[in-house]
């Protein structure tokens, strides 16, 4: 698959829109979408790593916008977990995976949830040899966004997200899985072990991921929360 990455794209807004802040939106909006749109009538479609970017282009771009370059990108950008495992599903992934004997608990982005695409990147994990993923069924980590970001909010969305924090927390697990960088960020806030991306494990597994699984698994040091 031939990979195009513009250099001169931009944020999709997704914090702005998410501020109030509409008009900064458009304005990533309108510049986006009118470098996607050229790619995708070149005959490209449009993936990216982050749920939260992927509701964006599909769902609030045609809406903030409500012109042609916006609907071809919404009807033709995916997830990249949901793009990869549709490519399995047809038989083009390679499944030549190295073993990772890990276990780690998965957790589903809401913004994921949202696309309606189910866990792609659960399932495209669990097909890798000796990785055991256990689904944490928390509803939310806490983070909502910037919300958790903020200093007045900090507590509150740690005793949200306590309940995935805490199964973390179990020794039988290694580390934490999701799409999300800001569940990410929660996650690894009450535990030492790491969060990854499934396709940073994907890499791990194909042999591609620059200092391998040892990387990866590295335990972070345990943070003071005051």
């Amino acid at each position: 698959v031939a990979v195009y990455v513009p250099s001169d794209q931009g944020p999709a807004g997704t914090a702005a829109i998410a501020s109030g802040e509409l008009d900064l939106a458009r304005r990533l909006g309108r510049n986006n979408t009118m470098i996607l749109a050229e790619a995708i009538r070149q005959g490209y479609h449009v993936v990216t790593t982050e749920p939260a970017a992927a509701v964006t282009l599909t769902r609030e771009y045609p809406q903030l916008l409500e012109d042609e370059d916006s609907r071809l990108v919404a009807q033709n950008t995916s997830d990249l977990g949901d793009y990869l495992w549709c490519l399995h599903l047809s038989g083009r992934l390679r499944l030549d995976f190295q073993p990772i004997t890990r276990a780690l608990g998965y957790h589903q982005p809401c913004r994921l949830r949202a696309l309606g695409k189910g866990s792609p990147g659960a399932k495209l994990i669990q097909l890798i040899p000796g990785l055991t993923v256990v689904r944490t069924h928390e509803a939310c980590s806490g983070m909502a966004g910037t919300y958790g970001l903020m200093r007045e909010n900090f507590r509150t969305s740690l005793r949200a997200g306590w309940g995935l924090i805490n199964m973390l927390r179990d020794p039988a697990l290694e580390g934490g899985a999701t799409e999300c960088s800001t569940c990410k960020i929660q996650m690894e806030q009450g535990t030492a072990k790491p969060t990854l991306h499934p396709v940073k494990l994907l890499a791990a597994a194909y042999g591609l991921f620059p200092g391998g699984t040892s990387r990866l698994f590295r335990p972070s040091k345990e943070l003071t929360l005051t």
